[in-house]
């Protein structure tokens, strides 16, 4: 049997790893060595279905399996119905949290012959025994039931077995544990076999060694809470050290079960951390079978902050409960500490989960097809929704991808103003404007906050403070090479003062704008190697 097994991706990015399709592959290597000949196949989103049909089906396979998200189903679906038409008697079936949600539902929009519910491990082998016993479509789809994983260290490792040539890539997705041991309404993972399994260590010692000796630069864990298991944690953070030490990692983790130890063992890493906030009010996540303390929240990212981890939040809007001034003093709440990034999702009522369940008692509407996005509820009205929206699409653009961490919260003191009415603000202004040269935008935005209180003066220094920093930002994204390794920028006072204030620890813009002379000047930013140096040019 030739098998094709499809990951369709959100874009080209170091994330966009086939985990899911290897590890079966892995499996049918051991259990159908010779009888199975498994091909794997990455595809993204604004791909043409037409072209990828055309590639799935170079290899004349038998069958065609796609692993099935929120994010990639009409895409999924669209392929499928190409394959179908092209090939009526291409066995297409389909895997994955979105197809095990709603099995029908799959099943009635493209010709899909079956679907594998649950974890694909097991239930694949069995599937492909019975096909190769003569076993149709429909009796696949009257058998087959979710057959969870008890011992996942069985598994084969698709990175040791060279199922995965890491070549290819530049991240690997990596999975140390499979379950939750919270019951978040809105997640599905919720509704998965209680418990955690996890990889034994020493296999994940042999991982990271694969994964240091293969030129990848990211991973990242695809555990949904890293650091329950604390000991666990602890000892994975000191073998990456060990064993890994120049790769950087991307890690989920609760606040709850932050430490010292364990935020010094995160600080001794290249690593980044996604804590899922999702509201700041304990009465709106109740509904959602959460809690929350915001004392004890502050108090564990502050040891997060002192060693100098980054870290980002998510946010929630649309939160049964939740209003639209509920969420704004959710994102205040959020940025009082200085995260990395802030990322503000729509609520989605996933099938499968517990919330499905509720919302028609929490009076939530809904669209109840892909990709489930909340509408409105009794107190968040779908105009409120739409501000929201707004208000998270001009936070992912300043402060997310304009990287404004360094000069945020000093400009946000100077002018009085609370994060989310920035944002909002900003909002505004993205309306009809180009975000090509994003730190002109930054900048022209904010000196006309300033301008708007008849302060020239302030606003321009704060200008300057975004021009440094967001130019300084931008070289050392880029290539370094060429015309992209130095910057010319205008600033309105003196580039030297301000640095040498800045790296003299002065950070209010009030007492800046004291300290550094006004001097109109043109000067060049330029990269040298992991540093940008500021060269003044002649009047």
């Amino acid at each position: 049997m030739k098998l094709v097994l499809v990951a369709i991706h959100t874009d080209n990015s170091p994330r966009a790893l086939p985990l899911g399709p290897a590890v079966l592959a892995s499996v049918l290597k051991g259990s159908h060595p010779t009888e199975v000949e498994s091909r794997i196949l990455d595809f993204y989103l604004g791909q043409n279905a037409e072209a990828c049909a055309d590639r799935i089906l170079e290899s004349n396979p038998d069958a065609v399996g796609f692993s099935m998200y929120v994010w990639n189903r009409i895409f999924s679906l669209e392929i499928a119905a190409v394959l179908k038409a092209r090939r009526p008697q291409l066995l297409v079936f389909a895997g994955g949290p979105e197809a095990t949600a709603d099995v029908q539902g799959v099943r009635a929009e493209a010709p899909i012959d079956f679907v594998l519910p649950g974890e694909g491990e097991l239930i694949i082998v069995e599937a492909v025994d019975r096909l190769l016993m003569g076993a149709t479509p429909a009796e696949l789809n009257a058998w087959a039931i979710p057959t969870p994983v008890k011992d996942i260290s069985t598994l084969p490792s698709p990175f040791l077995d060279g199922t995965l040539d890491l070549a290819n890539y530049t991240g690997v997705l990596w999975e140390l544990s499979r379950g939750c041991p919270f019951t978040c309404d809105f997640c599905f993972e919720a509704r998965g076999p209680a418990g955690t399994r996890r990889i034994p260590i020493e296999r994940a010692a042999a991982e990271l060694e694969c994964f240091q000796a293969s030129g990848i630069r990211e991973v990242f864990v695809l555990d949904p809470t890293f650091n329950y298991h604390k000991p666990q944690a602890k000892a994975v953070l000191r073998l990456i050290a060990e064993k890994a030490p120049r790769l950087l990692f991307f890690f989920e983790i609760r606040s709850e079960f932050l430490d010292q130890e364990m935020a010094k063992l995160f600080a001794a890493l290249p690593c980044t951390l996604q804590i899922g906030l999702q509201s700041a009010h304990d009465k709106v996540l109740r509904n959602i079978s959460r809690t929350f303390n915001p004392k004890d929240f502050k108090a564990k990212i502050m040891l997060l902050h002192q060693m100098g981890v980054p870290y980002g939040f998510d946010l929630i809007y649309g939160l049964p409960g939740d209003s639209l001034q509920g969420f704004r003093e959710s994102i205040d709440f959020a940025m009082s500490m200085v995260p990395n990034h802030l990322d503000i999702f729509r609520l989605s009522v996933l099938p499968g989960t517990r919330l499905a369940d509720t919302a028609p008692g929490l009076k939530l509407n809904y669209d109840p097809k892909n990709p489930y996005s909340v509408i409105s509820s009794p107190t968040f009205s779908a105009d409120d929704m739409a501000q929201a929206e707004r208000i998270a699409g001009a936070c992912d653009v300043l402060y997310n991808h304009g990287k404004a961490v360094p000069w945020f919260d000093l400009v946000l003191t100077a002018l009085d103003m609370t994060p989310a009415e920035v944002f909002e603000r900003f909002a505004e202004t993205l309306e009809g404007a180009s975000t090509d040269d994003l730190t002109r935008l930054q900048r022209d935005f904010v000196r006309g906050l300033f301008h708007e209180r008849e302060d020239t003066l302030m606003g321009n220094l704060a200008a300057d403070l975004i021009t440094y920093f967001g130019t300084m930002a931008e070289l050392l994204d880029a290539p370094d090479s060429g015309a992209t390794a130095f910057r010319k920028v205008a600033f309105h006072h003196d580039p030297d003062a301000l640095i040498a204030q800045l790296q003299a620890g002065h950070a209010d813009l009030e007492e800046l704008v004291f300290a550094v002379p006004m001097k109109p000047c043109e000067v060049v930013l330029r990269r040298m190697g992991d540093e940008v140096r500021l060269e003044l040019l002649p009047a």
